[in-house]
């Protein structure tokens, strides 16, 4: 016991020899411990996830015969990662993490404290990664918690468990959290107000959510009716846009972690535009599909219905799943780098 706890207190020594924004971060952390945050955070997330996965254990997941019961019981788990699960990551935990993260500099500004903070030997940048780091762990921690609580209650239900599935989602889940609350501590450090950064967050929070999506389908309709740029240009240009919005990072990766089919990055991908969009043109010139016809029986009658399969190679590499998953968690660096520029400058 001793020399584990020697070894935990020597990595400790070490990194807070090595890295000025330990410190920071780990007192970020130790007062979250003592204000209880992090049990409140942990009720809040247990009762978000877990509360559904209760009450199927008193449903009878297993009702009927034959194959309508097995496809129920193997897609249990999957609809609830797909419709609720991922809903409630990209809805509710941005909230929650600019709750964390809002004060998280500007009152320290506010208060005065800011000053004693920087007369220690820390830099401006080290208050700025230890906050993020700080704050990151006080709403990741309790999340990543409140999941395997999840599995735990996923693995006694009806509902058939899929251990890795469940990784990746937590993996993005978590991911997803961090890069949000990055954003919220990082405006926190451009305004010298709590008020301001709240609202600013919740602004951002709003527009990622809510605008941003419908604004790049406007840029889409420009590129093609006023400025003349038709076929793959316009539709690549709508994708890399779409792809840039963490939230929409965050749903593609997931869609496509849970896409059962051969070509789960193809279908995830043109799963981002809407029926009105060219599928044709998205799925063979933007995506490398193929564009074929499925027969099909609807009312009892046959018809062709057009679908996007694969067309031998993979989705190009810049939509791919580890580009895109890079892309949503590069929001951290650019949130902090563009925050520390005004953070230097400002006098305190």
């Amino acid at each position: 016991m001793s020399t584990q706890q020697g070894g935990f207190a020597g990595l400790d020594r070490t990194l807070r020899n090595t890295f000025g924004w330990y410190a920071v971060s780990k007192k970020e952390f130790k007062d979250a411990i003592r204000s209880k945050g992090l049990g409140l955070l942990g009720v809040i997330f247990t009762i978000l996830f877990v509360s559904p996965v209760a009450a199927a254990l008193y449903l009878d997941f297993g009702a009927g015969t034959g194959q309508q019961a097995q496809a129920i019981q193997q897609q249990g788990m999957q609809f609830l990662l797909s419709n609720l699960y991922t809903n409630t990551v990209t809805l509710l935990v941005p909230i929650v993490a600019i709750f964390v993260g809002f004060a998280a500099i500007s009152k320290e500004r506010t208060s005065g404290s800011l000053k004693l903070l920087l007369s220690l030997p820390y830099s401006r940048r080290d208050v700025l990664i230890g906050k993020v780091v700080g704050r990151s762990a006080v709403l990741g921690v309790p999340l990543l918690a409140s999941l395997g609580m999840t599995a735990l209650f996923l693995v006694l239900s009806e509902v058939t468990f899929k251990p890795e599935l469940f990784g990746l989602f937590t993996l993005f889940s978590v991911l997803f959290a961090i890069v949000f609350t990055a954003i919220t501590v990082s405006i926190s450090a451009a305004f010298s107000k709590s008020i301001w950064s709240a609202a600013a967050s919740f602004i951002v929070y709003f527009y990622f959510t809510f605008v941003w999506n419908g604004s790049v389908n406007t840029i889409g309709q420009l590129l093609q009716q006023e400025l003349g740029v038709t076929g793959a240009g316009s539709w690549h240009t709508v994708l890399l846009l779409k792809l840039l919005n963490p939230n929409q990072a965050y749903k593609t990766l997931t869609n496509s972690m849970l896409n059962t089919g051969d070509t789960p990055e193809l279908s995830a991908r043109l799963s981002m535009f809407s029926r009105n969009a060219d599928q044709q043109t998205i799925c063979t010139d933007v995506l490398n599909g193929a564009w074929t016809t499925n027969t099909v029986q609807i009312g009892g009658q046959t018809a062709q219905v057009p679908t996007c399969a694969g067309g031998g190679t993979s989705v190009p590499f810049y939509y791919s799943d580890p580009v895109v998953l890079v892309a949503m968690v590069a929001w951290i660096g650019i949130a902090a780098a563009v925050s520390y520029y005004t953070f230097d400058q400002v006098d305190l």
